[in-house]
């Protein structure tokens, strides 16, 4: 967290009439994993994977599936093809997932909460990074149609940024990237990531990182991450200090009962016809005292 007299970090030229965030501790920029915290690819692989293996009429066990989770492909295409006795090369297997993961990944749903939380993030004037595994070319097809949405994001690393030279576990995708975001720093920096290896990234380069886990991840996979949640749904803004929900978002309209309104109404009505009655029998009476 930033303290108040942090001057490493400021909020984004785009920003210039706002004041900087670091007014008040807090974070000012946050960076968010493609594949894994702004897009739910979570069970893209896993599907691919069951497909793949019933084609060749074999099945995968849920604790191998389980174990594959924080696995590279090749890695996982290996161990598969070897516990599972697949009658193809690792190789082989390898190419077929990744077409198959293609066609699936093609036109991912955003992450739950994702779109909410950036758009409140830029209203707040936060500068907002993000990170990849995917080339540019293959980028730019998965956000086709939703450009508008990723113009929020003023900095994008590609896994063929000439200055990536280690992939995730490796922390230099997050360095880069916070490089990119100008006067960004680790205290008020923070990352959204759903992979193991992009928490351990996360952490080597001494950045707070919250984990987009799924349930059934065993906890001790988690344990280098800030917070660990399910979706972005769950997260709470001022849990780092960050600008609530409320600060950019109208607050609901109090309509009031039509009950009320209705039983009043009668009971008016109600007293105004009681009130005729009692005056016609006054004037009864007094007629009937002048005849007398």
């Amino acid at each position: 967290m930033c303290s108040p007299s942090c001057k490493s970090c400021k909020a984004p030229p785009q920003c210039t009439r706002c004041p900087p965030m670091c007014c008040s501790p807090g974070i000012s920029y946050c960076i968010f994993d493609l594949e894994s915290a702004i897009f739910d690819t979570r069970h893209i692989y896993q599907k691919a994977l069951l497909e793949m293996a019933s084609s060749y009429n074999r099945t995968i066990p849920e604790l191998l599936l389980l174990r594959i989770g924080p696995m590279e492909t090749a890695e996982m295409a290996e161990l598969i093809c070897r516990k599972c006795d697949f009658p193809v090369s690792w190789e082989t297997f390898r190419f077929q997932l990744n077409e198959r993961t293609s066609e699936l990944i093609a036109n991912p749903p955003l992450m739950p909460g994702a779109e909410r939380l950036v758009r409140h993030c830029c209203k707040c004037c936060m500068g907002l990074g993000l990170v990849t595994s995917c080339s540019e070319t293959m980028y730019c097809s998965k956000i086709r149609n939703r450009e508008e949405f990723f113009e929020h994001f003023s900095s994008v690393i590609f896994a063929d940024d000439p200055e990536l030279k280690a992939f995730k576990p490796e922390p230099d995708v997050y360095l880069i990237a916070m490089s990119r975001l100008g006067d960004a720093g680790p205290e008020c920096t923070l990352v959204f990531d759903g992979t193991t290896k992009g928490v351990q990234a996360a952490s080597d380069a001494r950045l707070p990182v919250v984990m987009l886990a799924e349930p059934d991840l065993p906890c001790c996979w988690s344990e280098l991450a800030t917070l660990r949640l399910e979706t972005l749904e769950d997260f709470d803004p001022t849990e780092f200090n960050m600008p609530p929900y409320s600060c950019t978002e109208p607050k609901p309209r109090k309509t009031k009962p039509c009950h009320r309104s209705s039983q009043m109404s009668g009971g008016s009505r109600g007293s105004q016809a009681q009130k005729t009655d009692e005056e016609a029998d006054e004037g009864e009476e007094e007629q009937e005292a002048d005849e007398g």
